[in-house]
């Protein structure tokens, strides 16, 4: 029985690019602990590409992360990014003199976080303790429960954190070196 702790889905509708994320999210998932740098230990369960005519493309990709927190072993953090993108095109760009490949569509990330307790099914198998098992984590151990989702919860919206930022520092939708504003300044000039 898994319990969400946080939910949100993140849009990007333009020119983006689709693998650079990929890789900067894959970098974060080893960072965080939810996989080994070896690829073939990789959670990504499920990954299609559609090609239309004209060019376009639909991408489905479906990551399924796992980790248990440190001096723990009653819960189970599960993080499941589900990735789709529509009508993306190959186009390129000229940024600062360097000609970059990117993707022109839209993308969409899901992301659902869920906290599992008794991941192993000590408590649920055991003859005796099965029936104390949602008292358990409820009401004995509630505050520690709670602090776990907390924490699941901040993991998660750290992870939005970063695809956004990651979608800041792209080539053309920097901000610029100064603040101008929309009015000019008054006063008295120099």
């Amino acid at each position: 029985m898994a319990i969400l702790a946080a939910s949100f889905r993140v849009k990007n509708k333009g020119t983006f690019d689709l693998k650079g994320l990929y890789e900067y999210l894959h970098l974060w998932v080893v960072e965080e602990g939810y996989a080994s740098l070896s690829d073939p230990e990789f959670p990504e369960v499920f990954h299609s590409q559609h090609e239309f005519g004209k060019g376009l493309k639909e991408h489905i990709i479906w990551w399924r992360l796992e980790r248990v927190p440190e001096k723990n072993n009653y819960y189970k953090y599960e993080i499941d990014l589900d990735w789709r993108t529509v009508a993306i095109k190959d186009v390129e760009i000229v940024y600062q003199g360097k000609k970059l490949k990117l993707a022109n569509g839209e993308l969409e990330i899901s992301v659902y976080a869920r906290i599992v307790p008794d991941y192993k099914g000590t408590w649920s198998k055991h003859w005796l303790l099965k029936h104390f098992n949602t008292l358990y984590w409820k009401v004995i151990m509630k505050s520690n429960f709670e602090k776990h989702k907390l924490e699941l919860y901040r993991e998660a919206y750290r992870l939005q954190e970063t695809i956004k930022e990651y979608w800041k520092l792209m080539p053309g939708t920097e901000e610029p070196e100064h603040d101008v504003g929309f009015w000019p300044q008054e006063g008295i000039g120099e």
